[in-house]
């Protein structure tokens, strides 16, 4: 394979996930201009499910340990199985408040599909959400 087929494999990928998370409501990406990841921000995921609150309902030292975008993070793994990163693997400096989750796009593009497909309904989910906080586990 040439550097320029794999080269137009990763924009293709970047640029069908950019869109697919921009067509989600409560999510905003913007288009990076190179690496394997794409940053989209999921503040308003954050605000509709209500991990917001459920994240300021949790005590002290498990807040220490956690923050909003993981809380969905793990909601995502553990309910939709769809593996994504959170902001504490780029680095927390200057970040609090903020509700990013890096995507990898380095995989296939089928595979995107399927996690696009299931970000965006566990996005609409909002009683899943309050099932998986009311368990109590896999926060961090």
């Amino acid at each position: 394979m040439s550097i320029a087929t794999m080269n137009e494999a990763f924009q293709s990928r970047r640029d069908f996930v950019v869109d697919a998370l921009n067509a989600m409501p409560g999510v905003s990406c913007q288009s990076p201009k190179g690496a394997f990841y794409v940053f989209p921000n999921i503040a308003g995921v954050v605000r509709d499910l209500g991990i917001d609150k459920a994240y300021a309902a949790l005590p002290a030292e498990i807040q220490a340990t956690t923050s909003p975008s993981t809380l969905f993070q793990m909601f995502l793994l553990w309910q939709y199985c769809v593996a994504t990163m959170d902001r504490k693997s780029f680095g927390q400096i200057g970040t609090k408040g903020m509700h990013f989750l890096p995507l990898s796009i380095a995989t296939g593009l089928e595979d995107l599909k399927i996690g696009m497909q299931r970000m965006a309904e566990a996005i609409n989910d909002k009683e899943g959400f309050a099932r998986f906080f009311e368990a109590g586990e896999h926060f961090a």
